[in-house]
């Protein structure tokens, strides 16, 4: 029998299940103001839990919360090391701060996982219904290019990430009508991501296939072999969305593409750094004002650009040489965590248990790889996306060892 207070934290924590996930709903559609206002309220109402409910602390939340503070913590470091500059007023830094409510909201959700749990599976399903509905009724009912969404890779991104959670939905948790349904949404998202003719996102998505080749055993296997290479040749072969033409741009004039010249600007203003900025960077808001001199597309159309498309360059401007070894060790050590987690627990014949590890390498893969040459590498999308992934992982942590 549970006690009032036990019936209290429930619904405190449920609540903050239903904001995370409005949050990254709402992000996903790019309503900013809405999915700020939400985020913020999950950093509150999860800094309350914490602070309120300090009778069901132990010692795996504890270490679990520290982990998360730590790309907030190392941010602000580096930041304050460039500049010389306390940054809370830095618009990357804010993102972070976001990132880092959402993903210590996931972790407190394991107090009551076992009342949670019921919802996540239809909470995903009915968000990738719904995102597939916005998109599909701003762009053909409304005429809204891009959807809801006012850049192509946005769009492209997201209806990326939203395709692999309907494929993983209706291959592990969905039967009959409901995995028709998500298949369904998988082609109209697929349908969606073809018509943005967004080149790294098609790129990211290829790349997060062959991890799944590479993670998955025999018949799966050869499943998405079999799928894979029917759908590749099938967009090749009739050109669907300018698929072949494409791709076929991008290997013929790969030296001459607008991200060749950036990256070719961008390098030309690095070698002007000093050595201490060769080391420690600009700082998180110095690429958009110090590109513009360098730029040959701002001298020639005026052209501006908040990123050079490139994630090792923007980086290394930055936060420097220190900044960037911090960045990769980061990305490897994630990579690594998931990819021993998942061989553990494919080992252990924990089948629900690996699949939902190799859907985080699945996502966390296509949102590196786009984003890494299309946006700023500490855009909010990205930075959410690892926040999901590495709360959920913190959370699979915490119930294995309860």
């Amino acid at each position: 029998m549970m006690t009032i207070s036990n019936v209290l934290s429930f619904r405190v924590i449920f609540s903050l299940f239903c904001i995370v996930v409005l949050s990254y709903f709402f992000q996903a559609l790019t309503w900013g103001s809405t999915y700020r206002s939400l985020a913020y309220l999950a950093l509150l109402l999860g800094l309350g839990v914490y602070l309120f409910q300090a009778d069901q602390h132990n010692k795996d939340e504890r270490k679990a919360l520290l982990k998360c503070l730590l790309p907030l913590i190392t941010l602000m470091g580096l930041e304050w090391i460039a500049t010389l500059h306390f940054p809370w007023d830095i618009k990357t830094i804010r993102h972070m701060l976001l990132a880092t409510g959402l993903m210590a909201g996931i972790v407190l959700m394991a107090r009551h996982h076992d009342r949670i749990k019921p919802y996540y599976v239809p909470t995903l399903i009915l968000a990738v219904y719904a995102y597939t509905l916005f998109q599909w009724v701003f762009i053909h009912v409304l005429g809204q290019m891009y959807g809801t969404t006012k850049n192509p890779h946005y769009l492209a991104i997201y209806s990326a990430l939203f395709f692999v959670t309907a494929a993983f939905l209706a291959a592990n948790w969905s039967r009959g009508v409901q995995r028709y349904g998500l298949m369904l949404s998988a082609v109209l998202l697929g349908y969606l991501l073809l018509n943005t003719s967004s080149r790294p996102t098609w790129i990211a998505l290829m790349i997060a296939t062959l991890i799944g080749v590479v993670c998955l055993r025999h018949r799966a296997k050869v499943m998405l072999i079999g799928v894979a290479g029917v759908v590749f040749a099938l967009l090749f072969f009739s050109n669907a969305g300018n698929f072949k033409t494409r791709l076929d741009d991008l290997v013929m004039h790969a030296n001459t593409e607008e991200r060749v010249t950036i990256w070719e600007d961008t390098w030309e203003m690095q070698q002007n750094s000093s050595k201490q900025q060769w080391l420690f960077g600009h700082g998180a808001e110095s690429f958009v004002q110090d590109f513009q001199p360098y730029s040959r597309y701002y001298a020639t159309q005026g052209i501006t650009y908040n990123s050079p498309h490139n994630a090792v360059l923007e980086v290394l401007y930055l936060f420097g040489v220190t900044g960037l070894a911090v960045v990769v060790s980061f990305i490897l050590w994630l990579y690594y965590a998931l990819f021993s987690r998942y061989l553990r627990l494919r080992h252990q014949a924990t089948h629900q248990m690996s699949m939902i590890i190799l859907f985080l390498l699945t996502i966390l893969t296509v949102d590196l790889v786009a984003v890494s040459i299309t946006l700023p590498f500490f855009v909010s999308i990205h930075l959410n996306v690892v926040a999901l992934v590495m709360g959920v992982m913190f959370y699979l942590d915490r119930r294995e060892h309860t």
